[in-house]
């Protein structure tokens, strides 16, 4: 049975002297969690275009989900991602939900539109 792809990505601008280290973290975790890293990509401090090249390759490859080391390595554009794709970060370890690009701080839900 084929192991569901996975594409990891990470700015060597906001990695720096850990770049090597995230890219061996990344792979690592997809091992773990039972996929198959297709590709990482190692994008520098052009992110639109390099985001952009990121959905094609998710695309390319058919990836259910991205591997990325924080939020701050997709900037504002983790909700473009996790409409194709689940978006797994390594500081929180978990995916999101499709649409929800920050986990809000755990707290009481009174007040909130919708909320009971």
């Amino acid at each position: 049975m084929m192991k569901p792809k996975v594409v990891g990505y990470l700015r060597r601008d906001i990695s720096g002297q850990r770049t090597r280290r995230h890219e061996m973290e990344i792979r690592a975790m997809a091992k773990s969690s039972g996929f198959d890293l297709a590709r990482t990509l190692v994008a520098g401090p052009t992110a639109p275009a390099s985001l952009a090249a990121l959905l094609t390759v998710v695309g390319r490859v058919g990836a259910v989900a991205v591997i990325t080391p924080a939020l701050d390595h997709v900037q504002f554009r983790a909700d473009e991602i996790m409409a194709v794709c689940a978006l797994i970060t390594l500081d929180q370890r978990s995916i999101p939900p499709h649409g929800f690009a920050r986990h809000q701080p755990s707290a009481p839900h009174r007040g909130f539109p919708g909320r009971a």
